[in-house]
């Protein structure tokens, strides 16, 4: 369990440093690029992900599980290491060169932006997080991304200064990615060697890889897929709300997958070593967790977005407040939807089971962006959105019935807690008609709501004997009786 600690911490600093950077540059870009440039950025990524998602296939979670499982063994290793690689390599130039085509025949706007987001496919080809993932060292990858990350932030906020310079934000953004990725070959030799494998053993990986790529098509489509339909359904300015919008919610998001990137190898090794009481109770305690902070953080997003929008993103950003409110629960949802995919399903191997909740919610974003895009715009897009979010979610805790896990227990406990974040919402919006300043209002309303929140809970754990309490209270009333 001390790796696990070490490897979350390592994450929850990367992560925080993840949620501060966007603090930084979005309500910077919010005034310098403007709502309608965002909105062109958003939608050309929105394009090239797909093209992305088909270069990389499975193979961060695939790569991330088959690693876990060997990491005992060096030769087995290198030879997982070597035949996942070069399928990857494969995959990412055949994508390529159909990006390539698009560029050529199907794109007819926006050229250079769309042309400079190829270099998403490039970061592709030389992604190997997933070895470093699979042996749970967290160090290395954490480290050198946290000092890409501060410096592309320093360059945005150097070179990107008006409209027409979109195209520096949009190499800044991609070109960090690349040489992030391409530094963790430096340290390659600690843990794989690229070795001569045969094609049969290539193609041992393809099946399961292309498995895990369903699913992974299915998210990444009903994720992605709004900010391409907005553009092609509405307009770049109702892109570009969306956009803002999305990273609100997204930014605490970063978090939370974290916990799932941490606990995906742990919970293959547990599997494979035949530990499955161990497993489901970290299952269970993790999904408890996730409750607590995502219920805290919806609400507190929803509860302070009227002051906070205007104050983050500046002025002609308003309907940005609705959206963002819309878009809330999906951190619940979404944090649900992580710690049973990266700890159940795939360590599990159920990737049926995955593949039907994705493909399950592709299809209800699908349907309701066409009836909601073309008359609410970005607001339409939010609500499909959260809905499709839920109705995967739901089908992936379906697949658990059966299991001895206590999810009654929990989805009770989540009720309660979400009983909590309700009342604290309201006492913030109480708090909202106190006449100061918006910043000083703003810091007033967060302190009361975490304030709030922090001692229902801690009243609750304590009153119900609950472990939450022995997990996140009795190690701070210790520190402070040492003192």
């Amino acid at each position: 369990m001390s790796s696990v600690k070490k490897n979350l911490s390592l994450q929850t600093a990367y992560r925080v440093l993840s949620v501060c950077m966007p603090l930084i540059t979005a309500p910077y870009l919010a005034r310098r690029l403007g709502v309608e440039q965002l909105g062109v950025f958003s939608f050309t990524t929105s394009v090239v992900a797909y093209f992305t998602l088909a270069a990389m296939l499975g193979t961060v979670n695939y790569g991330t599980r088959t690693i876990a499982s060997v990491k005992g063994d060096r030769i087995r290793r290198d030879e997982a290491f070597s035949a996942i690689f070069l399928f990857q390599l494969a995959m990412t130039l055949a994508a390529t060169a159909a990006y390539l085509v698009y560029l050529q025949f199907f794109c007819t706007s926006n050229r250079l932006i769309a042309w400079l987001q190829g270099v998403a496919l490039l970061s592709c080809l030389v992604d190997i997080n997933w070895l470093f993932f699979g042996v749970e060292d967290f160090q290395i990858t954490v480290t050198r991304s946290m000092v890409i990350k501060i410096l592309s932030v320093i360059l945005i906020l150097v070179v990107v200064r008006q409209q027409s310079d979109l195209w520096k934000y949009t190499l800044i953004m991609l070109g960090s990615t690349f040489l992030s990725n391409l530094i963790l070959f430096a340290y390659l030799p600690r843990y794989a060697s690229l070795r001569r494998v045969s094609m049969a053993q290539i193609r041992a990986h393809i099946g399961p890889n292309l498995i895990l790529f369903i699913p992974l098509l299915a998210m990444t489509v009903y994720h992605t897929m709004d900010k391409t339909m907005l553009g092609l359904l509405s307009n770049f300015e109702q892109s570009g709300f969306y956009y803002n919008s999305d990273k609100v919610v997204q930014i605490p998001l970063v978090i939370i997958n974290g916990v799932g990137t941490v606990m995906l190898p742990r919970m293959s090794s547990l599997l494979a070593e035949n530990q499955q009481e161990e497993a489901d109770r970290l299952f269970m305690t993790t999904m408890e967790g996730i409750a607590v902070v995502c219920i805290a953080l919806a609400c507190g997003i929803a509860a302070v977005a009227k002051e906070f929008i205007p104050f983050f993103f500046g002025k002609g950003y308003d309907p940005c407040i609705l959206i963002t409110i819309v878009f809330s629960p999906i951190l619940l949802i979404k944090g649900f939807s992580s710690i049973v995919r990266t700890q159940y399903l795939i360590p599990m191997k159920m990737e049926k089971e995955f593949t039907i909740s994705v493909i399950g919610g592709a299809v209800v974003n699908l349907i309701l962006n066409l009836l909601l895009i073309p008359r609410h715009g970005a607001l339409g897009a939010a609500a499909a959105t959260v809905i499709a979010e839920l109705a995967a979610c739901v089908l992936q805790f379906f697949s658990l019935r059966g299991r001895a896990l206590g999810i009654g227990r929990l989805l009770l406990k989540t009720l309660q807690y979400l009983l909590i974040g309700l009342a604290m919402a309201a006492l913030v919006r109480l708090t909202a008609q106190v006449q100061i300043g918006v910043v000083w209002k703003l810091v007033l309303e967060i302190l009361v709501g975490a304030g709030f929140f922090t001692i229902a809970c801690t009243v609750f754990w304590a009153r119900s004997g609950n472990g939450m309490f022995d997990l996140f209270c009795r190690p701070i009333l210790r520190r402070l009786k040492r003192r």
